[in-house]
């Protein structure tokens, strides 16, 4: 496991900024080849088989065609954010991919922070380890704990994946809105939990004067149904500074 996290970390320094900025490289060598997550494999693309389980280990639960797009889009700010928290980090695939991909494109990160309700997993207790800046923390986004650790904290940055239902979502977001300056929500056209989108369609709906909303919801075609997606809203004011 220590191996594997250094040679990610190797690869992302090695990679000229152009490479960082390939949508196409990034789809197709990149994402795949860090490992993609190897549940629930009937949402997955068949053609990416040889992807999920194996690689460096990340076990990334994300589309390629989505993550790829979304992460060049998020190197035009990269600059600009210097804090991450993730909401429901999982295994932290997804999570040391922003990370390190932040970083390569310019990121000064001075503080990450994975979140989740569960024990801390083998791969992010070894990437912890060997990261700066980076914590851990066991505990739920519905506790006063939390809510109380967002208040005292600020994140340029928040990846939304916990909860899946729409009390989850809106918990979630409401307690993050005002101390972040970009949302970004997991799962905004996923068939097998539809309370992630109707909380997006309402935000966008909403709150269209506060922030610009961006989507990233390209399908498979060889995938029976409609899986995943990533929305991001930026807060107005902040693209201005």
């Amino acid at each position: 496991m220590d191996k594997n996290i250094s040679l990610i970390k190797k690869l992302f320094t090695s990679l000229k900024i152009e490479s960082l900025k390939d949508q196409d490289f990034l789809e197709h060598f990149i994402i795949p080849h860090l490992g993609l997550n190897n549940e629930i494999l009937n949402e997955q693309p068949p053609e990416l088989n040889a992807f999920y389980g194996t690689g460096l280990g990340l076990k990334i639960w994300q589309y390629p065609n989505q993550f790829s797009k979304y992460l060049v889009f998020l190197s035009n700010y990269s600059k600009k954010i210097n804090s991450y928290i993730e909401i429901g980090c999982r295994n932290g695939g997804t999570f040391a991919l922003h990370n390190e991909y932040l970083k390569s494109t310019g990121s000064k990160l001075q503080q990450s922070v994975a979140i989740d309700i569960v024990e801390e997993s083998d791969f992010m207790s070894s990437y912890r380890n060997q990261s700066s800046n980076v914590t851990f923390l066991k505990i739920n986004s519905f506790s006063e704990e939390f809510k109380s650790y967002i208040k005292d904290n600020f994140f340029d940055l928040v990846f939304i994946d916990g909860d899946h239902s729409y009390e989850g979502v809106k918990n979630d977001a409401e307690i993050t809105r005002n101390y972040c300056n970009i949302q970004v929500f997991h799962d905004t056209v996923n068939n097998a939990c539809p309370g992630v989108g109707i909380y997006w369609n309402e935000l966008k709906n909403n709150h269209f004067n506060t922030y610009d909303f961006f989507d990233f919801t390209d399908q498979y075609d060889s995938v029976n149904g409609t899986y995943l997606g990533i929305g991001v809203a930026i807060r107005k004011e902040w693209l201005t500074i």
